[in-house]
């Protein structure tokens, strides 16, 4: 019988990062609940659709009696989200109901037996590394933008994860861009091992990263599962199976023009283009010439529109079409004030860099000019 208390403010924050695990789809009910039970002193909450997601974490709560529940996720959020900044009271009843107080409101809610909640599979973790939670967040930040949301190649929804024993590199691609982090790091790996990590996992990971923050993370790798620890919170999915695109052939190996341009000039360039560009597919055209950078596009059911912005030229002049949307992507999270555009023709891949860093780079492929 699970009795604990808790603050209402602290218990709704946990239980919001919680609540993103339920998987709403699970053909067994007790599978769209939330697990709570005591751990150490705290309340622990767990949700989990046994694939590519399990959330797990702790609560600071003042626990009176041992046991453990599961109730709705979604029933329960709403209601812990409703409650005035007070002590909350959870307990559980002999009917298998939790019975919640919090100021003059109380609660009734209909669980299910903590036995049948299935946990999401225990791993003996076979690599363990620390990075600081800020250097994490921009790696993330700036790789999995390009993961493929289309499940039709699974193993594209994901990003991968190359360990070695002083570096970590994180690779994803659509099969339209390609982006590539590099980071140094001290790894208990021998050799290199490499792993394909669900985006939905790394997209729950980053919301819990502090962009400045030097705590650390505790990543753990098995043979098929990736574990993460953020403070109070575990989160652990299984690999993506299959063949990981080789990308260092996508990659450009020389370039005869450089393009060099100041990233706010040309973000805001281009979110004005986007304005005619996203009813043709986001098409916009680059017209590389020395000293500026001429964007177009056009579309006959909208128009036309042009922009120039500053830039400084190495090489010849050269025209190419790419999808906007995926360089405002790229400029959003590159860090840095200027960005290297290089090129190589009109019909080959562009790379993208931040001015002055070689640890990213961006490869965009170019889209078919319209005449």
């Amino acid at each position: 019988m699970l009795k604990a208390s808790c603050p209402q403010g602290k218990l709704h924050e946990v239980l919001q990062i919680v609540s993103r695990g339920v998987s709403g789809r699970s053909t067994q009910p007790v599978q769209n609940h939330i697990y709570l039970s005591d751990l150490e002193g705290k309340l622990r909450m767990v949700a989990t659709d046994l694939e590519y997601l399990s959330m797990d974490a702790t609560v600071p709560a003042q626990i009176a009696e041992s046991g453990a529940v599961t109730v709705p996720g979604r029933i329960f959020n709403e209601i812990i989200a409703s409650l005035p900044d007070e002590e909350v009271e959870l307990e559980t009843e002999e009917s298998g109901e939790l019975t919640i107080r919090c100021g003059t409101s109380r609660y009734e809610v209909r669980g299910l037996p903590a036995a049948d909640f299935q946990m999401f599979p225990e791993f003996a973790p076979e690599v363990e590394f620390t990075l600081p939670e800020g250097e994490l967040h921009e790696v993330l930040a700036q790789t999995i933008l390009a993961c493929a949301s289309d499940e039709t190649r699974p193993v594209l929804t994901g990003a991968l994860f190359a360990v070695t024993p002083e570096r970590l590199t994180v690779v994803a691609t659509d099969m339209y861009r390609l982006a590539l982090r590099e980071m140094a790091c001290s790894t208990s790996v021998d050799g290199e091992r490499k792993v394909v990590v669900s985006a939905r996992i790394l997209s729950e990971l980053g919301r819990l990263l502090g962009e400045t923050s030097k705590d650390p993370v505790t990543i753990k790798l098995s043979e098929r599962v990736v574990y993460f620890e953020v403070d109070n919170v575990k989160l652990a999915s299984r690999l993506i199976e299959g063949e990981f695109p080789n990308y260092p052939k996508v990659i450009p190996e020389t370039h005869d023009k450089t393009l060099q341009a100041r990233v706010g000039e040309l973000e805001q360039a281009l979110r004005r283009a986007l304005i005619v560009a996203r009813d043709d597919s986001s098409r916009v055209l680059l017209e590389v010439e020395p000293g500026q950078l001429r964007i177009s596009a056009r579309c006959p059911d909208v128009g036309s529109v042009e922009e120039q912005v500053a830039a400084t030229l190495d090489g010849e002049p050269l025209q190419i079409a790419f999808n906007a949307r995926f360089i405002l992507d790229f400029l959003e999270v590159v860090g840095t004030d200027e960005v290297v555009i290089e090129f190589t023709g009109a019909l080959n891949p562009g790379t993208l860099k931040p001015a002055a860093r070689d640890d990213y780079l961006y490869v965009l492929m170019p889209m078919q000019i319209m005449t």
